[in-house]
């Protein structure tokens, strides 16, 4: 715990990648005896713990997470705040829960719930009697990682196809039909139906735009592993 001891208004940092819900949520949260901080960040990178101010025992974070760059920005500032953290999101109830729960989330909450279960939630974490939730929290974190396999698996079959697939798959991700591909390249329809016909063959996938959602899906786990933690700029009661 941060300082207040729990003896009087319980501490709580309230954080959102938008700044008026955060202020909202905040004032709400005064209004039900917290002493409630807002925290503000950028997208200019800044590594390293960042201590929570003196009498901040839980932090309420407001995410929907509905962009790898958002779970990567959420997941940064779970691992960053020495906080207990309980995540309020519009999420849907699977692996991007359990993402939020293996950064060290302590509680995961959707944005439906009403402010006397957020509450609840929030002083049981302040005072660690709620160790985590949801109660199928192991499942959470084996959706995560099976996530992050398949992921894995996606980027291995990329990797093998040769280099007039992967541009053939690259120009089919851009939006671009067989006939434009084959002038692009300079080669005839057919030879293109048959380099997409081993891309597809290449990546188990039935389709041809199952293989664009593929490299979709290699492109967003690239992006999230490569982006910068967000800076953190600003506390504010």
């Amino acid at each position: 715990m941060s300082g207040s001891g729990l003896a009087g208004r319980p501490g709580v940092l309230v954080a959102s990648d938008l700044s008026l819900v955060a202020e909202a949520v905040r004032a709400g949260l005064a209004g039900w005896d917290f002493e409630a901080t807002t925290l503000q960040w950028s997208e200019q990178q800044e590594t390293g713990e960042v201590s929570p101010c003196p009498g901040q025992d839980v932090g309420l974070l407001i995410s929907d997470v509905d962009s790898w760059l958002r779970l990567r920005t959420a997941r940064s500032l779970i691992t960053r705040v020495p906080l207990p953290w309980v995540v309020l999101t519009a999420a849907p109830h699977g692996p991007m829960w359990g993402a939020l729960l293996d950064a060290g989330a302590r509680a995961v909450l959707p944005s439906t719930s009403g402010f006397k279960a957020v509450r609840k939630v929030l002083v049981g974490v302040a005072r660690g009697t709620v160790e985590t939730f949801p109660p199928d929290r192991e499942l959470l974190l084996d959706l995560w990682a099976d996530l992050l396999e398949r992921r894995e698996l996606i980027c291995q079959r990329v990797q093998s196809l040769t280099p007039r697939e992967h541009e053939v798959l690259t120009m089919l991700h851009a939006g671009d039909p067989v006939g434009r591909i084959a002038q692009l390249l300079e080669v005839s329809p057919a030879t293109v139906r048959s380099q997409v016909k081993a891309v597809r063959r290449k990546l188990q996938v039935k389709t041809q735009l199952g293989a664009v959602a593929a490299l979709d899906n290699l492109l967003e786990l690239e992006a999230f592993e490569a982006a910068e933690p967000p800076e953190l700029v600003e506390l504010r009661a």
